[in-house]
């Protein structure tokens, strides 16, 4: 009799899963019943990771573009390859040179985060009144091709699009704040970080609100580092605009820092540091704080440093652009069933050429889930519904607020969106939505937070 009971009250508990997914994926259903889908497509998978068991799929074999989402494959992959105890390194050294002076020599590997503070510790390493004879960047890293293929090249000369080099100062970018002066005259302007490398062209007036929008920008078109500032600043209004090329950029402010210290440069130049160089000191980036800016705020350059480093693994230097995708392609064929056509061809989804299915960013997400160092720094890394990064002001007042860590992807006519959900039985579900050919974002994002609460109610 006892055991009878059992077997009733598993039933009971199994019924009930059945109808709770059953629920959801009727109200998933009949969101997809909508006049979006007009003109515009939807793939669409969640898997329940408790139960190990697939809840639902729409489409999900269907190749498509996953923009950022695309950093959801990247962060998994290094993490698991390069593992996660891994740091991204920039080394300074020291050597004598023939004449018995000093030659240093700075050795970047992409760090993406590599800070004014991080220059400045640099600087710190030599005594005021030092003399440098010579001023090495290694360089030797990473092949000269500063983009990815399939890259726009109309999305220069912004931040996101970045001019990648082995020596990246605050991502290859310098922010420029324009404030309103006095009406009339022109606004005040300031740039971090300060340099000689680019020349601010300020032609706006403070004019309350009457004249031409204010823009900054640099001048692209003609390959130059001239920023123009134009129309009404009646309010204050910051830019990061990138620079060309990262290297020459960081190597001119780090001149000039160590200037400012009191360290004279006699020439600086480019060569890769020789075996007889002494290590002085090394500025080591983890790679969670890495994958953290490439989720939380979807950074490219934090993803395509991610990717090079993954490329390093063959042992060719310099690393090609092609070899990080190649590693991530391989880890995927042999860790999942992934269809032989998919494409991966860079790390941050900028480019036109990744095709990905909704069931190949599931299985990843799988992945990810069942390795516990990199669960945990990837969910820690992802945006939180209503709260945080890229999903801050997304889901809220609904049964999806708070419960669910997610990558958005964005370009033209694609809105992505790829995580993990807290159902309302307490399982984990891993989940994919990747919306296309729709020209309204904002529409496309409304509706995935539906989608969201259909699997947190």
């Amino acid at each position: 009799m006892l055991h009878r009971f059992f077997i009733t009250i598993s039933s009971v508990f199994i019924l009930c899963a059945a109808v709770a997914a059953q629920t959801m994926a009727q109200r998933i259903d009949a969101l997809l019943d909508d006049n979006l889908f007009v003109d515009s497509d939807a793939s669409v998978a969640v898997y329940d990771l408790d139960d190990d068991t697939l809840l639902y799929e729409h489409r999900a074999q269907k190749l498509c573009r996953p923009a950022s989402v695309t950093k959801v494959i990247t962060a998994t992959v290094a993490l698991s390859r390069l593992g996660c105890d891994y740091t991204v390194d920039t080394h300074l050294w020291s050597d004598e040179n023939a004449s018995g002076g000093k030659n240093i020599y700075l050795q970047g590997s992409i760090d993406p985060l590599f800070s004014e503070d991080d220059l400045m510790s640099l600087v710190a390493q030599f005594a005021s009144g030092t003399h440098i004879d010579t001023l090495f960047a290694d360089c030797s890293f990473m092949d000269s091709i500063y983009w990815g293929p399939g890259w726009s090249w109309d999305d220069t000369p912004w931040e996101f699009q970045p001019y990648i080099s082995p020596l990246m100062l605050c991502g290859g970018t310098v922010q420029v704040t324009v404030k309103p002066s006095v009406r009339g005259e022109a606004p005040t302007v300031e740039c971090h970080p300060q340099s000689n490398y680019y020349t601010i062209v300020n032609e706006a007036v403070t004019q309350g609100g009457r004249g031409e929008k204010l823009t900054i920008l640099r001048d692209w078109l003609d390959g130059t580092n001239v920023i123009r500032i134009k129309g009404d600043c009646n309010k204050a209004k910051s830019e990061k605009m990138n620079l060309l090329p990262s290297q020459d950029y960081f190597m001119k402010v780090f001149s000039e820092r160590l200037d400012s210290a009191g360290i004279s440069v006699g020439t600086v130049a480019y060569t890769p540091v020789p075996q007889s160089a002494q290590l002085l000191y090394s500025v080591q980036r983890p790679i969670a704080d890495i994958v953290a800016e490439a989720l939380m705020e979807s950074n490219n350059l934090c993803a395509e440093a991610l990717s090079y480093h993954l490329g390093a693994l063959y042992g060719e230097r310099p690393v090609r652009q092609e070899m990080g995708p190649k590693i991530m392609k391989g880890f995927l064929d042999f860790k999942i069933d992934a269809p032989e056509r998919y494409h991966i061809a860079d790390g941050s989804g900028l480019s036109l050429y990744t095709y990905l299915s909704a069931d190949i960013i599931l299985q990843t997400l799988r992945l990810a889930y069942n390795d516990k160092k990199v669960y945990e720094t990837i969910l820690a890394s992802l945006p939180l519904s209503g709260i945080s990064g890229t999903m801050k002001n997304r889901t809220k007042n609904s049964a999806a607020y708070k419960k669910v860590y997610a990558k958005t992807g964005t370009v033209k006519g694609v809105c992505t969106l790829a995580g993990y959900a807290r159902a309302a039985n307490g399982h984990t579900l891993a989940f994919v939505i990747l919306n296309q050919g729709s020209m309204s974002a904002s529409t496309v994002r409304r509706w995935q937070d539906k989608v969201c609460e259909a699997m947190c109610h």
